[in-house]
């Protein structure tokens, strides 16, 4: 049972880490956006004020990649920098095109969903998210 459960989370990680995923989410929310500035400015999003270092770590790239692809986003008007309290620390947070953009993405993600999930009953959705939810909050105890 388990492995079953690993495995179905496994297919589920795999299904939203693929970068054609990121790119037909932005072509359904129509933003111009490079697909791998997709998981920063979500997270970004859901973190606001989050260090370049906690932005790599959580999206699994290197330090200098992600720090090149923040000062793109920045440079474009997706993210603002946050005034530095400590200098060797660069925070960001949204912009107002980036939270509308954020906005946007969610809403199509939201579609997509309901597209997909289209034949699972209310209860069966309720019930999906319920078991996630309590999933989620299990994995993110600290030990």
């Amino acid at each position: 049972m388990d492995n079953e459960i690993f495995e179905a989370l496994f297919e589920i990680v795999t299904f939203f880490n693929q970068p054609q995923q990121d790119r037909d989410l932005l072509k359904r929310a129509e933003i111009s956006l490079e697909p791998a500035a997709l998981p920063i400015i979500v997270r970004v999003g859901r973190q606001p004020e989050i260090s370049i270092g906690e932005l790599a770590n959580q999206i699994g790239r290197n330090h200098s990649s992600v720090s090149r692809q923040v000062d793109k986003l920045v440079k474009a008007g997706w993210l603002t920098e946050v005034e530095r309290r400590d200098q060797r620390i660069r925070r960001v947070t949204l912009s107002p095109q980036g939270q509308r953009a954020l906005l946007q993405v969610k809403v199509a993600r939201e579609a997509a969903f309901r597209q997909r999930l289209a034949g699972y009953s209310d209860v069966d959705r309720s019930e999906l998210a319920h078991v996630l939810q309590r999933l989620a909050a299990t994995l993110n105890e600290q030990d």
